[in-house]
């Protein structure tokens, strides 16, 4: 972690000044490496245990063939050779422990920035804010409706389930620009970013979210590629069908297809019940999220993406083309009788094919993250 190469980042990631950015969308950019695997189970007999039945198994069969005279001896014989050639051909997998890390760790760069950077240099770069959660007395947390408090008649609701991402929105006023309010959901919590909350639980936090503001005004989803974020915008349509949702959120498509930030949920397992629950994970995002096959099955595995790690540029043309979107498009009602596109999410992200109808459009750049 070169301090030149962390202010080219930096350079690129608050597009020459003028965009504030997190700390952690600054991790992501400046990451190193990244890795994601998933568990995998013990298959097959270990060499140590198959050669230890098979030699005194074969020795017993050749000291047969020697010693007993009623029996021929090429049947021990070849009875032995036949246990070698067995042991020999079988193969062994050992089980090997889910991975799922950006190098360096967050902890790792969040001491070098905070600690030796800050010291060196006197605080973070210019345009760098760190986003670690902030308490106020009361314990509550001060970001979960950012900026809300002064908005008057706010025209829009931004729901976004990425802290990182909810503070790069507030710091650069993208929903106050449109008299939007920003609510925040958070997909995962605990100790480990990579713990991941049941989406009910998220779609009933949600609903609390928006339910706060005058029905009927249009949502800004912004999400990560994840089981959460992909059943929480079907979900909030059925649960809201008077408000206009757009689904401004990662495309699991477009990370599964592109250099993007693969990470894998908490304490994933190989067993067989594990198994059983990533199928019918897998059919609850296909009926309910409509994703194809292979993206339902590659987030019941484990797998998601931060919307964090996208270039911020990106991410503020995709953040405000959903705003202008949701500004302006119909009644949800009319729109649901007729089919318009336009309940049902319009963007195009950089490596997908363009949405069919009049409404499509392609936001630009052409990283993902």
């Amino acid at each position: 972690m070169h301090d030149l190469r962390l202010r080219r980042c930096v350079e690129r990631a608050t597009d020459g000044g003028r965009l504030t950015v997190a700390l952690t969308q600054l991790w992501y950019l400046s990451r190193t490496g990244n890795s994601a695997r998933p568990a995998v189970a013990r298959r097959g007999v270990p060499p140590g245990l198959r050669w230890l039945v098979a030699l005194p198994t074969a020795a017993a069969l050749v000291a047969c063939a020697v010693l007993v005279r009623a029996v021929p001896a090429y049947i021990p014989l070849a009875a032995a050779l036949g246990v070698l050639l067995t042991a020999a051909v079988m193969r062994h997998r050992p089980a090997r422990a889910a991975v799922s890390e950006v190098q360096p760790s967050e902890d790792t760069f969040r001491r070098l920035m905070t600690g030796h950077w800050a010291r060196t240099y006197g605080g973070l770069p210019e345009g760098v804010v760190d986003d670690r959660p902030a308490q106020d007395t009361d314990g509550r947390n001060t970001t979960a409706r950012g900026g809300a408090a002064t908005v008057s008649r706010p025209r829009a609701v931004v729901l976004c389930t990425n802290r990182a991402v909810s503070v790069f929105l507030r710091e650069n006023d993208i929903p106050g620009r449109f008299r939007a309010v920003l609510v925040h959901v958070p997909e995962r919590t605990g100790s480990s970013r990579y713990g991941a909350r049941p989406h009910r639980e998220v779609v009933k936090e949600a609903l609390r979210g928006i339910d706060g503001f005058r029905a009927g005004l249009p949502v800004v989803v912004l999400h990560d590629a994840g089981v959460q974020g992909s059943l929480l915008v079907p979900l909030l349509r059925a649960a809201r069908p008077d408000r206009v949702v757009v689904d401004a959120g990662l495309p699991v498509a477009v990370v599964r297809h592109n250099r993007a930030v693969r990470l894998l949920n908490a304490a994933p397992s190989a067993g067989a019940g594990a198994g059983a629950a990533a199928a019918a994970a897998a059919e609850e995002l296909r009926t309910v999220a409509g994703l194809s096959e292979e993206d339902a099955a590659w987030l019941a595995e484990g797998f998601w993406s931060p919307l964090a790690a996208v270039p911020p540029r990106l991410l503020e043309t995709v953040a405000v083309r959903a705003l202008e979107h949701a500004l302006t498009a119909p009644d949800p009602a009319a729109t649901h009788r007729s089919g318009d596109a336009r309940n049902q999410g319009f963007l195009t992200w950089p490596g997908q094919a363009p949405a069919p109808g009049p409404d499509s459009s392609r936001t630009e750049g052409t990283d993902t993250a």
